[in-house]
């Protein structure tokens, strides 16, 4: 099956929050995208409005639900797809869903300032020698500094700093 791929410029409907769904956490955002077009007098008019349902899953989830407000301008890149649900009543519903691989602020529309996010809790502490010393992990050992002629006054040498 071929995915259908899809970008979509336009401004956050509302603030992303938070889901559980299939043990995962997700977040939904609505985006509005309004094409603009110069009519017959030469005035740029505003055309309908078009609305999509963006869904991320995980660390994209929260890092869009910490980053995005209603009314941002949003680029948004991802496989639509449709999700099927029965109401209440027993009516089959459906409708598409961009499944966003990518989601970020138009920074043709303003600053944006980027900030990486760290998991600390995903990595692992740094395997250590009985002194406490990080371990070695190729089993090489540490290059030798070369020497510089500014070494013997005590200039350029640096303390080794272990984490």
């Amino acid at each position: 099956m071929n995915d259908v791929t899809v970008t979509v410029s336009g401004r956050a409907g509302n603030t992303p929050a938070l889901h559980t769904g299939k043990g995962k956490e997700y977040a939904m955002l609505r985006v509005g995208s309004t094409r603009r077009f110069m009519n017959e007098d030469g005035d740029w008019t505003d055309g309908p409005t078009l609305w999509f349902s963006v869904k991320t899953w995980r660390t994209a989830a929260v890092n869009l639900a910490r980053s995005v407000r209603k009314g941002d301008p949003v680029v948004v890149t991802g496989r639509l797809e449709v999700e099927q649900w029965e109401t209440a009543e027993g009516v089959q519903r459906s409708t598409l869903v961009i499944q966003a691989t990518g989601v970020g602020v138009d920074a043709t529309r303003g600053k944006v300032e980027y900030s990486r996010v760290v998991h600390h809790e995903a990595l692992a502490p740094a395997p250590r020698d009985a002194d406490g010393l990080p371990v070695d992990p190729f089993g090489v050992g540490a290059p030798e500094a070369p020497e510089r002629e500014d070494d013997e006054a005590g200039v350029g040498q640096r303390e080794l700093v272990t984490a």
